[in-house]
């Protein structure tokens, strides 16, 4: 299954809802800043590349998402890719590097409403997504090029506590394997109802990732490992109806 087709089938169950004139709908993007720490290591290059990207490093990306809830189901769909660039020297090469990474990540889940009380919701769910990763380095008669994409299963909780009628504390925890390693996430953060469709809202991120992969770079077949924590701050804003 490629990246095409998972959109499709996320998109596609998504408009299956629309039928029942009893659900709601939101779409959003934002805003973020992140920082990666961690390394791309290589042993058939003999190479360790830092992962060390903040916003100073950040080129350029978009992202956005959608959701559709009846109040017990929730389907969520939402994708995002992001270029960064750095210099550094790769831990046993005498040069220094120019690295480009670029991210690209889909994720489609459903969630069930299991526990609504009071001011406390807890939604667990599950689903799938989608990581691709393209790593470039070069430096004065070296250049290497590293490409490959994993499908994880995808299970979470979300825990939300509705503060007023205009503010919400939101809270999840997810876990993924498949063609990972294991990746997990943290995230918490608040909504603010401002008007009568949209929704604002501020979050704090943290991912850990660990991937193996192998690509093709400089003429062989060499396999690399890929293990991270992202730490980021977003801002978001959505129109629900």
């Amino acid at each position: 299954m490629n990246y095409k087709q998972l959109t499709a089938i996320a998109a596609a169950s998504l408009l299956a809802s629309i039928a029942n004139a009893e659900w709601n709908y939101g779409i959003g993007s934002g805003i973020g800043a992140s920082s990666y720490d961690g390394d791309l290591k290589s042993s058939d290059l003999g190479l360790a590349i830092d992962v060390e990207f903040d916003q100073g490093d950040f080129e350029g990306g978009i992202g956005a998402t959608g959701f559709a809830t009846d109040g017990t189901w929730v389907f969520n769909l939402s994708g995002s890719s992001v270029e960064y660039e750095s210099k550094d020297t790769a831990k046993g090469a005498p040069f220094r590097t120019t690295n480009n990474f670029q991210r690209t990540f889909a994720e489609f889940t459903v969630g069930y409403v299991a526990y609504q009380q009071d001011a406390i919701t807890l939604t667990p769910y599950l689903g799938v997504n989608y990581t691709q990763h393209e790593w470039e380095a070069k430096a004065a008669g070296f250049k290497a090029d590293v490409e490959d994409n994993w499908i994880d299963a995808v299970f979470g909780l979300k825990f939300d506590y509705k503060i007023n009628d205009e503010w919400t504390w939101n809270n999840s925890a997810n876990y993924s394997a498949g063609d990972s390693e294991g990746c997990f996430g943290l995230k918490t953060g608040a909504s603010w109802k401002f008007a009568e469709h949209w929704l604002a809202g501020a979050y704090v991120g943290y991912e850990s990732e660990e991937f193996e992969g192998s690509d093709s770079a400089i003429g062989t077949n060499v396999d690399f490992d890929y293990d991270t924590d992202v730490t980021t701050f977003g801002l978001t804003i959505a129109y629900t109806w």
